[in-house]
């Protein structure tokens, strides 16, 4: 599908952006271990969603090449009982693709069109 709108077409680079960073290690790679370590395939997962929160706490949500949207909450620092990776699929409404008012200018919308082959892959990533 060719995005059209400069709306969708941004939205689609920002969620390129957060999952080539993701992805590469470079936003932070104690980020990237930590969701490997909690049985992410980082590799086949676009992330619509990261936010830094403290210096090593961050929250997000992901699709990963299930389909599935995972929130999460890593706090790097190792405190147990902080972290949370919670499948939000089922809860989606308007955000899933296949809901008659979906948006692509939503970034977890964009996140299940590029999974689904309904946008381009994020790979490359544009520049």
């Amino acid at each position: 599908m060719e995005l059209l709108k400069n709306s969708h077409r941004n939205t689609w680079r920002v969620v390129c952006e957060h999952t080539r960073h993701v992805r590469e290690g470079s936003l932070d790679p104690a980020l990237t271990a930590w969701l490997a370590a909690h049985g992410v395939t980082v590799g086949d997962c676009v992330f619509p969603l990261v936010c830094r929160c403290d210096e090593q706490l961050y929250t997000g949500t992901l699709v990963d090449g299930h389909g599935r949207v995972l929130e999460y909450l890593a706090n790097l620092a190792g405190q147990d009982g902080d972290d949370a990776l919670d499948d939000v699929t089922e809860a989606l409404g308007p955000k899933n693709p296949d809901h008659p008012r979906h948006d692509p200018c939503d970034p977890i919308t964009m996140a299940l069109m590029i999974q689904r082959g309904l946008a381009p892959s994020p790979e490359p990533v544009p520049a």
